[in-house]
């Protein structure tokens, strides 16, 4: 509350002066009191926000925030360039940043008597006693606060601008990712309303940039150096010179404790053989409905771990995600099975080491009819030397005829992902001039790469599938090649994997050795792969021209 009144938050108004609409429309305000992994307690004096949306359109009030995907291929550079990296929390941003619109608040009992505590001469005055005796102060706010629907907005327009005064200009495909070329090489900052995280291979270069931003916001930022930090609920490492890791094994941590079984068995696997099955009749029990909101609860929580560093769990945590409306007793288990597998590799990081910036591969690999309906299921990973940069799981939308047709609801799944991932690192200066991409079935390359000239009658229905991929090869954007089955490591994600089977691809997809229990070490384990990217690129039996 003290920081509030000493950044001139808000002034108060005599309740007579407001009209009756301002005074039904005043928002009430909230503290929140939170205990951060160092065990200091932070107090945050927030509004109550929603009765705003009864005449605020959400479209008027969202706020860009830069994307996880952009926060990989940012690292990914970072590590290759040997970057120095810093992260920076902006303390008390939004009460930087002035309000657009008349905006009312009310300060009831406690509140209220704590401010007139802190400078009784300006607001004591202004009280007044509403119908049940409780003491109320009503202050029209200046700055923004934490819980109004367009603080988050104007923060960032403020924010941008400072960013682009300092001579930084925007990634038109991420918004909230800024670049600036300086003497020493490019300056990159990548910020989610008010954590940023800086990289540039000029440790003085980062150092000018932070002098600025003190100069706006106070000498209380907290700043993080030297590689290591938290940022977006996970821990990020340049330590090791030319690798990027990422790893959420607090997160991990609290989404075993908070699940309300005890688990205490590991699993070799997220899933068994039969993940995709499920029973259709009336044979199936159904979760109470506490059960079924903490299998919803959870299964959010994977959804979160899955998207980032945990990206081996992605098969299991997207069949999860179709279930969470009719949860039944085999799902629970399910679930159990993933937190089981969690529990014996919670220790596990995600590696990410580039060998060129310029050359990026994808592996699109899809499943046929594997879920209870018919339809498929879509993977696509990308790496850039060891390790998955990028990675996604889905199930396919449509129901296809043959595995050809499969491939190619797959691809176009994939698509605009793959696009928007060369379009951002072409942005960025990487000089990436097309995205490679693998596959194991011939004749959908062929209907990719020659369009209508490959279809027959088998195939005249879904050429739209493959037409908008087939300008992509004409245009140079995409060059699509095939790999072996037995080197597809992105199958790991379209079906559910046992044993050794699963772990080799495991070792790709994260960078790990194929034996985390360490009965195999990592050298024996990478001389068993073709290359790094799991392709043998001397004998490419196939790549069309």
């Amino acid at each position: 509350m003290r920081q509030l009144h000493d950044m001139k938050t808000f002034f108060p108004r005599d309740p007579r002066t407001l009209t009756r609409e301002e005074r039904r429309r005043a928002l009430s305000s909230l503290i929140f009191l939170k205990e951060k992994e160092s065990g200091e307690v932070k107090g945050r004096t927030c509004v109550n926000g929603a009765p705003q949306r009864q005449y605020i359109r959400k479209e008027d009030a969202a706020s860009p925030t830069v994307a996880t995907d952009s926060v990989f291929l940012t690292g990914a550079i970072d590590a290759y360039q040997r970057r120095d990296v810093a992260y920076i929390d902006l303390p008390g941003a939004f009460l930087h940043t002035l309000t657009d619109k008349k905006v009312i608040m009310v300060l009831r009992g406690e509140l209220c008597e704590l401010m007139c505590l802190i400078e009784p001469k300006l607001y004591r005055k202004y009280v007044c006693k509403d119908k049940k005796g409780q003491p109320v102060l009503y202050v029209e706010l200046y700055k923004s606060l934490y819980g109004l629907m367009r603080s988050a907005l104007l923060f960032y327009r403020k924010l941008r601008k400072e960013l682009e005064d300092y001579g930084m200009q925007m990634n038109p495909y991420d918004m909230c990712v800024a670049n600036k070329d300086t003497r020493h090489g490019q300056l990159t900052v990548l910020w989610h309303v008010d954590d940023l995280k800086i990289s540039c291979k000029s440790k003085a270069e980062v150092t000018k940039l932070i002098c600025y931003l003190r100069s706006i916001y106070g000498d209380k930022m907290t700043i993080k150096r030297g590689g290591r930090g938290k940022y977006l609920g996970m821990n990020l490492d340049f330590s090791e010179p030319g690798v990027f890791q990422a790893d959420m094994c607090q997160y991990v941590r609290e989404i075993i404790d908070g699940f309300p079984e005890e688990i205490t068995k590991t699993s070799p696997t997220p899933h068994s053989d039969s993940l995709f099955t499920i029973k259709e009749d009336d044979s199936a029990e159904l979760l109470s409905e506490d059960d079924a909101m903490q299998f919803h609860r959870t299964t959010a929580q994977l959804l979160f771990l899955s998207t980032r560093a945990r990206k081996d769990i992605q098969t299991a945590v997207s069949f999860l995600t179709t279930r969470v409306k009719k949860p039944d007793k085999d799902d629970w288990m399910k679930i159990r099975k993933v937190l089981e597998y969690l529990n014996g590799t919670i220790d596990l990081k995600l590696r990410v080491e580039v060998k060129d910036l310029r050359v990026m591969r994808w592996f699109v690999d899809a499943a046929h009819m594997v879920h209870w309906d018919c339809k498929g299921q879509t993977r696509a990973a990308m790496t850039m030397g060891r390790g998955a940069v990028l990675s996604y799981s889905w199930k396919q939308k449509v129901n296809t005829k043959s595995s050809t047709e499969m491939e190619l609801v797959g691809v176009d799944d994939a698509i605009s992902n793959i696009l928007w991932s060369l379009y951002f690192l072409q942005e960025q200066g990487c000089g990436t001039k097309h995205a490679i991409i693998y596959q194991d079935n011939k004749s959908a390359i062929l209907l990719e790469s020659n369009g209508k000239w490959s279809s027959g009658k088998r195939t005249k229905h879904i050429k739209a599938k493959y037409f908008f991929v087939t300008d992509k090869v004409a245009d140079g954007d995409v060059v699509i090649k095939h790999t072996p089955t037995e080197t597809m490591w992105a199958d790991m994600n379209t079906k559910p994997k046992q044993g050794k089977a699963f772990r080799v691809d495991r070792s790709y997809m994260m960078n790990c050795p194929v034996e985390l229990d360490g009965d195999v070490g990592d050298e024996e384990v990478f001389e068993t792969r073709k290359t790094d990217h799991g392709v043998d690129e001397k004998n490419e039996r196939f790549s069309p021209k």
